[in-house]
């Protein structure tokens, strides 16, 4: 089974490019993931200085009224959930992050490097978005057991952190509406996927969107790579049964989650790999309690990231 590709947890704290034209306004902020989080001073103080070190975060520099830009805000608020989603799988032992940890980054840094002058609460968060720092942290961490992720598989298949999925790809709304008139008179999806679906490999994959040696694909792959309708239809999508049409840029889709007899034996490999511990991170974030203050967005699982309101 091949582990997942090892998609670099950091949100692009360094050298990050400006975006958007929104802008923050007040102090009052808290970011909670399971019970573990930032207080909203801690937020304020991160903040105020992700703005003020604008030469090194690449950030717009604080304005006279002490606002910085919303959306780069939300690219440092971001790391800050992800950050927390780790301490929460820590805390459940009652364990934490560790110098040792931490130091699995920043043994790799030159000493000139002006991210060894930030704060010390500022080089935790960045030090956070370090795969290799994560999955020290978490190498003890209990993961969830065969019979517990075959529970979350068939509850919700993204709180895996894992999709195991098929698509039958058309050119209209009606052909996807008759496609699932035929799974309900029987049909089956593989063969109805590689008769009818426009995607090129379907005739071959019956529609199955894998690995290289797995049948699933970690959610973090799906929000890096994908069309952001069909990842966003793919989360929702129920666990027992096809969704209705989805529109994307490329057509319209029909989606399946997999049954766990056909791809079970694969997420409990990808969960007994060295990577296990990212995919419980990402399972974490697909489906914990993330709390943010409504007034910076709110966290959109589907994206991985907070978005604003609206």
């Amino acid at each position: 089974m091949a582990t997942r590709t090892r998609l670099v947890f950091s949100i692009g704290l360094v050298a990050l490019s400006a975006a958007g034209c929104s802008t923050l306004t007040g102090t009052d902020y808290a970011v909670d993931v399971n019970g573990q989080g930032y207080t909203s001073t801690e937020v304020d103080a991160l903040l105020d200085e992700y703005f003020t070190e604008s030469e090194i975060f690449g950030t717009t520099s604080l304005d006279s009224g002490g606002f910085g830009d919303a959306d780069q805000a939300r690219l440092l608020l971001t790391a800050m959930v992800r950050s927390s989603s780790v301490r929460s799988i820590l805390d459940r032992s009652g364990d934490d992050v560790t110098d040792s940890d931490l130091d699995r980054y920043f043994s790799t840094l030159p000493p000139e490097n002006p991210i060894n002058e930030l704060s010390e609460q500022m080089r935790e968060l960045i030090g956070m978005t370090s795969v290799d720092v994560i999955t020290s942290a978490l190498a003890q961490a209990e993961l969830p057991d065969a019979e517990e992720l075959r529970e979350m598989y068939l509850s919700a298949p993204v709180s895996t952190g894992l999709l195991c999925l098929r698509h039958i790809l058309v050119e209209t709304e009606r052909e996807a509406n008759d496609i699932i008139g035929e799974f309900r008179n029987g049909a089956d999806f593989a063969e109805l996927a590689a008769e009818r679906s426009l995607e090129g490999s379907a005739s071959i994959t019956g529609g199955a969107l894998t690995g290289t040696e797995s049948e699933c694909l970690p959610t973090a792959q799906y929000i890096s790579g994908f069309d952001a309708d069909f990842v966003a239809a793919a989360f929702s999508a129920p666990a027992t049964t096809w969704s209705q049409p989805v529109e994307t840029q490329f057509g319209w889709h029909v989606i399946l989650n997999r049954p766990w007899s056909e791809v079970g034996s694969d997420v409990i490999a990808s969960y007994a790999s060295p990577d296990g511990p990212l995919f419980y991170v990402d399972a974490v974030l697909n489906s914990a309690d993330v709390t943010v203050n409504s007034r910076y967005g709110r966290w959109d699982p589907p994206s991985g990231r907070i978005v604003p309101l609206g």
